[in-house]
């Protein structure tokens, strides 16, 4: 008897069923709010907490959100409504406006250990200290993205064999 080669022919599973579009988008889906989640996270660890802590403020205020789940037009977003936040991320410029009155009394009370009186009386020249010496922003939505880019690589690489993994389930 000489050599014997077969072969299998499958004739069911998720592709032929036409089931890999909606287990590629629920993939994706998973993707996006993974990884949404996690710049979040990333960005809450750089960002500096003032005056209300945990509790409040600036880190209190950055919100993970994605939307158009089950489209094509999937996206994740992470942002702050804060007033702040744009400020704070990309600082101040030496020479500019002093921040508004009143914004910084707390923080005085809290950085300085003084009262609320003695706050009000140095809110001024701290405002004019910050116009014109500015401040180097802590660019924590900046750096979040860019020092987790290996591992968003690693999850999107990890999902793209699990999707594999299912497409060739039969």
């Amino acid at each position: 008897m000489g050599l014997v080669a077969s072969a299998r022919i499958d004739t069911s599973g998720p592709l032929l069923k036409g089931q890999a579009p909606e287990i590629v988008q629920r993939h994706i889906d998973a993707l996006v709010q993974e990884l949404t989640l996690l710049l979040q996270r990333e960005v809450k660890t750089r960002t500096p907490q003032g005056v209300f802590g945990a509790q409040g403020g600036l880190l209190g205020s950055i919100q993970a959100e994605v939307t158009g789940r089950g489209t094509p037009l999937i996206k994740g977003l992470v942002a702050s409504a804060h007033a702040y936040a744009e400020t704070i991320e990309k600082g101040r410029r030496p020479g500019g406006k002093m921040p508004p009155p009143g914004v910084l009394v707390r923080w005085i009370e809290q950085k300085f250990g003084v009262d609320g009186d003695t706050a009000q009386r140095l809110e001024f020249v701290v405002r004019r200290k910050i116009a014109r010496a500015g401040f180097d922003g802590a660019k924590m939505f900046e750096r979040a993205f860019v020092e987790s880019q290996n591992l968003m690589q690693q999850r999107a690489a990890a999902r793209g064999l699990s999707i594999t993994r299912e497409l060739d389930r039969g």
